[in-house]
């Protein structure tokens, strides 16, 4: 009985949740979910294998294409070689000039002659279909295995303007000439597909026209040659859903498995440009309206044939390629997925108490937050997350006693605050009355007027309307307009200062003036230009101002003035001491301008300074226009 209660006593600590600490539970918790990076070493060992197996597979399909190829070269030499010989035999050449020139007895006699002749070469190769000879008066005679009635189904099948472009195109080639492929019908109304290859005939011995010589292949040959080893009624289930596509240069399809596609063409491989045909399409659109490929992912690969200006296109099904692949894949997922659902829920069974502790930590804080300093975390734990509770409660017990003595020294504070402000309120009203002070200056002016003096007047009046407008709130919104008059005002004012020893140059666009910035922000920067900028030379500087609307409804304000300029040592102090937000060792002001637009409009605003020492100096400001508050004329 006591070794069972011992085990009993056993079980029953080392289940005791509360006594273990959060890193041990955070090491459980961490060590379940470890299964994640399986399921992501799973999917790039797929993904690695899949690409190499597609990199084999594209290999493989380059190597059948150049086999293909190579199959078409071979075949398509041999049947040039064989029109030579038909178009270079003596016989055939009588044959051919008594079916030209001769009587009708003699033309008659020819024909049966002829197609003997053309017989004995058409069986040197079970590939080779029909033989026509087109005589340069347009007759013609022909072979054809299949049909030996009065109707060539080779020649005729073209209207007379295409049998006349074929002869003009054949008879003007020294090569032979290869012909698109072309549906011939039986009597049945039943069509089969022939390519064709022409020689023009010349009698070798007199140089004279002869002719042309059209040789018919069927077009299964080159079906059967792209898809060799692709038998479909032996191995309907092995069988791998690719196909192969033969085009020529004007995009012209010349094979394909679907024979109704034969004739058609595809933009993608024209070069000669097919757009406004009605039978052509894109290779998409080919091969998706094939029920085999709809809705399937592809690869396409390509060969060119150049020595009869053909192009072969494969096309592989990856989906049925990668059919095995992508069902292991599939299960594998299916083992993980539920393997992470057991994990899932493991982890929410030993994480619940602990979020529970959590909780109620989060909610003490955020009682805090709120100002209640009275509040109390209570843990039914013993681990680390209860003696953060115990150190939260200690800790708000001591703000309560530190928040009272704040406010003790609050009030004491408060109250000196406002007997100092009164008092300086009251010096500095002591100091001058903005009234008084108006009112002596319009005084003057008055008595300017009456001597006749009127500079003297003008530059009292624009002295007064600066000073009224400059002494009222510094943080005061104003419309651009109010702005630039305020700054035509003083620069009056410096200009009788300094004898118009400068000019002011001043650009504004139109649509800015009713928009409101912050006033005075240019009145630091103009002051430098004049003051500093201008110091020691008493004629020939100019004053630029230009203020602009920029794209993203902000403007740009540039102040340039052709000055002294900053030295390259005291400008980069001024702009480390803006980066770095350090009061400026001399009184500039820049660093004053700098402040207020970034208290004013945030990171949103812009502020450059250039300078080159006795050239002069530009600063640039770009400030956010705020729509809302637009000046209404």
């Amino acid at each position: 009985m006591g070794f069972f209660k011992n085990i009993k006593d056993n079980i029953k600590y080392y289940s005791n949740w509360k006594r273990y600490s959060i890193k041990a539970k955070l090491l459980s918790i961490f060590i379940i979910i470890s299964i994640i990076p399986m399921v992501f070493s799973q999917m790039f060992l797929y993904k690695l294998s899949q690409h190499y197996l597609e990199k084999k597979i594209t290999n493989l399909t380059d190597r059948n294409l150049f086999y293909i190829k190579t199959n078409i070269e071979t075949d398509t030499n041999y049947y040039k070689d064989t029109l030579y010989r038909i178009a270079a035999d003596n016989d055939c050449l009588d044959l051919e000039k008594m079916f030209n020139d001769g009587n009708e007895f003699e033309k008659a006699a020819s024909i049966n002659k002829i197609r003997d002749a053309f017989g004995s070469y058409s069986y040197s190769r079970s590939q080779i279909r029909a033989i026509t000879f087109v005589g340069k008066d347009g007759r013609n005679v022909y072979y054809d295995k299949s049909n030996q009635g009065i109707n060539n189904r080779v020649w005729n099948i073209y209207s007379d303007s295409a049998k006349n472009e074929i002869y003009s195109e054949i008879s003007n080639s020294n090569t032979p000439v290869i012909l698109p492929t072309t549906p011939n019908s039986y009597i049945g109304g039943k069509s089969e597909y022939m390519f064709h290859m022409g020689l023009r005939v010349r009698d070798i011995r007199t140089k004279n026209e002869m002719g042309i010589i059209i040789m018919s292949f069927d077009e299964q040959v080159l079906s059967d040659v792209c898809n060799v080893g692709m038998d479909k009624e032996n191995l309907p289930e092995d069988r791998i859903n690719m196909c192969s596509i033969i085009v020529n240069n004007d995009g012209r399809i010349i094979s394909f498995e679907d024979k109704k596609y034969i004739g058609t063409y595809i933009k993608d491989y024209s070069s000669t440009g097919i757009d406004g045909k009605e039978n052509s399409k894109t290779l998409n659109q080919l091969i998706y309206s094939i029920p085999s490929f709809t809705n399937r992912n592809i690869s396409v690969n390509s060969i060119h044939i150049d020595s009869v200006g053909w192009k072969i296109i494969n096309i592989v099904d990856k989906d049925n390629l990668f059919y095995e692949v992508n069902l292991l894949r599939n299960l594998t997922f299916a083992f993980l997925g539920i393997i992470v659902i057991i994990v899932m829920v493991i982890i929410i069974i030993f994480s619940n108490k602990f979020y529970q502790s959590v909780e109620i930590i989060v909610n003490g804080m955020k009682e805090a937050k709120k100002g209640n300093f009275n509040a109390k975390i209570e843990l039914n734990t013993e681990d680390e997350l209860a003696f953060i509770g115990d150190e939260f409660n200690e800790m708000l017990s001591t703000i309560n006693i530190l928040v009272e003595d704040v406010k003790n020294q609050n009030r004491y504070i408060v109250e000196l605050s406002n007997k100092r402000r009164e008092a300086e309120i009251k010096a500095i009203v002591a100091q001058i009355n903005p009234h008084f002070l108006y009112n002596t200056l319009d005084c003057i002016n008055w008595m300017a007027i009456k001597n006749e003096n009127y500079e003297v007047s003008n530059t009292i009046g624009n002295f007064a309307q600066i000073l009224r407008y400059s002494i009222g709130d510094i943080n005061k919104e104003v419309a651009i307009y109010d702005e630039v008059e305020w700054l035509k005002k003083y620069v009056y004012l410096q200009q009788i200062r300094f004898n118009n020893s400068f000019v002011l140059n001043l650009e504004v666009d139109e649509r800015v003036l009713s928009y409101r910035i912050h006033k005075l922000i240019l009145q630091p920067l103009i002051e430098n230009s004049i003051i500093h900028g201008f110091k020691g030379y008493n004629d020939g500087r100019n004053l630029n101002v230009s203020i602009n609307k920029i794209q993203g409804n902000h403007i740009k304000i540039i102040v340039n003035d052709n000055g002294n300029g900053i030295e390259k040592d005291k400008l980069e102090k001024i702009i480390n001491n803006i980066k770095l937000e350090m009061d400026e060792d001399e009184n500039l002001g820049i660093k004053n301008v700098f402040d207020r637009i970034k208290i004013y409009y945030g990171e949103d605003a812009k502020f450059e300074i250039e300078s080159v020492e006795q050239e002069g100096t530009t600063i640039t400001l770009v400030i956010p226009l705020d729509t809302s508050k637009k000046t209404i004329d």
